[in-house]
């Protein structure tokens, strides 16, 4: 049994069953410093790759079927029968495999989370043109949202609903960013999320007939109160600076809810008011709200 085989078998298992793609890596290899730098978010990304580990995290990148462009392995510490069964799945999808030491591992990987398997994935890009709009669903807009956590929360509770779509736009932050991976639990890898300019998805979203509803502490009618039948795009801004001026061009068509504030803070939170917004949605397509 594999797990319980002594390092040199395990290497030489898997070097036996991947000989054109695997191979010992060290910790000065070129494919480690592109590790660090897209972890630690510190350089460009124009490939949008990702970092992901872990049995759970890379169970997602099986589900969705994830462009593995490399796996790390720490040998000694896939200890397990779920950890192997991951490792075997993701062999197969992956472009290279990099067996390397614990000392190596440390430097890209939080060793106690990790189970010794780490891949370097790429990020599911989707475009407006790849999208066939559907009778009745929902998109929701962010527009210049700046924090990844924020945003990740909001990747989430899109699937949580099941939301058709994330278009991003004024982008802020890179859809890459750890913090998006995390806080997204993985939802990233399964709603399409499309990055684009903010006049092209406005006239994508006009051109489909969508519903566009923005969210705005000076509309007059409440979230509740509002209509989500049909093609819906729910729009939220920036915390600091709110919805861009592009939207409240006279020429589109759109509606103005607000979330109401019974306590002394004038707003939410945009994940949460995003979450709240979506939910609201979701509930009112059900059926379920009289």
């Amino acid at each position: 049994m594999f797990i319980k085989q002594t390092l040199e078998e395990k290497e030489r298992s898997i070097r036996t069953d991947y000989p054109e793609k695997c191979r010992l890596t060290g910790k000065n290899a070129a494919v480690i410093k592109k590790i660090q730098a897209v972890v630690g978010n510190t350089k460009s990304n124009p490939e949008k790759l990702v970092g992901v580990e872990g049995i759970w995290a890379c169970s997602q990148l099986i589900k969705y079927d994830v462009k593995v462009k490399a796996l790390l392995l720490d040998l000694d510490s896939i200890t397990t029968n779920d950890a192997y069964q991951i490792m075997l799945s993701l062999c197969e999808m992956a472009e290279e495999i990099h067996i390397v030491s614990t000392t190596t591992f440390k430097k890209i990987a939080e060793v106690g989370t990790s189970a010794g398997i780490f891949a370097l994935a790429k990020f599911p890009q989707t475009f407006l043109h790849n999208l066939s709009p559907k009778k009745h669903e929902v998109i929701v807009v962010l527009d210049g949202l700046e924090i990844p956590g924020n945003i990740g929360t909001i990747i989430r509770s899109s699937d949580g609903t099941d939301t058709s779509a994330i278009f991003i736009c004024n982008r802020k932050t890179r859809v890459t960013h750890p913090k998006i991976l995390r806080s997204s639990q993985g939802s990233c890898f399964k709603v399409p999320i499309v990055e684009d300019e903010t006049a092209n998805i406005i006239e994508w979203l006009t051109k489909n007939n969508y519903k566009i509803i923005l969210t705005d502490t000076d509309a007059d009618k409440f979230y509740y109160e509002q209509n989500y039948n049909g093609r819906i795009a729910i729009v939220m801004g920036s915390e600091r600076y709110g919805i861009s001026r592009d939207w409240y061009d006279v020429n589109i068509k759109t509606d103005l809810v607000k979330i109401p504030m019974y306590g002394d803070c004038d707003s939410l939170n945009v994940g949460i008011a995003a979450t709240l917004m979506l939910y609201e949605a979701a509930i009112y397509r059900s059926g379920a709200r009289k």
